[in-house]
C-alpha cells in the first residue's frame, strides 16, 4: 500500500499579487507563478484578509483574492513524488521547498507548490477539482 496522505484544505487564503515596480513583494509566502506575478499562500485566512494585504501592499503591488477560485490539495508522504511525477511533466527532483511549478496533471491545470520536502500542494480550479480528485484516488490505487 502507498504511503500518501491526501487532505483537501480548507480557510485557506490565496491573493494573486502582481507587483507594479518590478520588485518582490513583502506578502508571506509567495508563490512564484509569473514573472513579475506570484499567489500569496496564507494557511488560515479571514475573509477580508486579501483586503488588508492590498492595504498593505498599495502603491507596491495589485493584489486579487483568489481563494474560492481554487480547490488545494496536499499531498505527503513517502509516495508523494511518485505518486505526482505519473501524471505532472515537471521533474520533481527540482521542485524543492519554497519553488513553485504551474504545469498540468491529466490535462487538468495545476500550481503546484513544495512547501516541505515530501509534501506538496495541489492547486487547481473548483470547477476541475472533481476530476483532480478523480486522478489522484484511481493513481495512488495503482501504486
Amino acid at each position: 500500500m502507498a504511503d500518501i496522505t491526501l487532505t483537501e484544505l480548507a480557510d485557506f487564503g490565496l491573493a494573486s499579487v502582481v507587483s507594479r515596480h518590478g520588485g518582490i513583494p513583502d506578502a508571506g509566502t509567495l508563490w512564484a507563478v509569473a514573472p513579475g506575478q506570484w499567489l500569496v499562500f496564507a494557511a488560515s485566512a479571514a475573509p477580508d484578509w486579501a483586503e488588508t494585504l492590498g492595504e498593505r501592499l498599495s502603491g507596491v503591488a495589485d493584489v486579487v483574492d483568489q481563494s474560492s477560485a481554487y480547490v488545494l490539495w496536499q499531498v505527503s508522504g513517502a509516495d508523494a513524488q511518485r505518486l505526482l511525477q505519473k501524471g505532472l511533466p515537471v521533474d520533481l527532483a527540482a521542485l524543492t521547498p519554497g519553488i513553485t511549478a504551474v504545469s498540468t496533471i491529466a490535462h487538468i491545470g495545476v500550481i503546484v507548490h513544495c512547501p516541505a520536502p515530501g509534501t506538496y500542494h495541489l492547486a487547481s480550479f473548483r470547477s476541475f477539482a472533481l476530476s483532480l480528485r478523480d486522478w489522484l484516488d484511481a493513481s495512488i490505487a495503482a501504486l
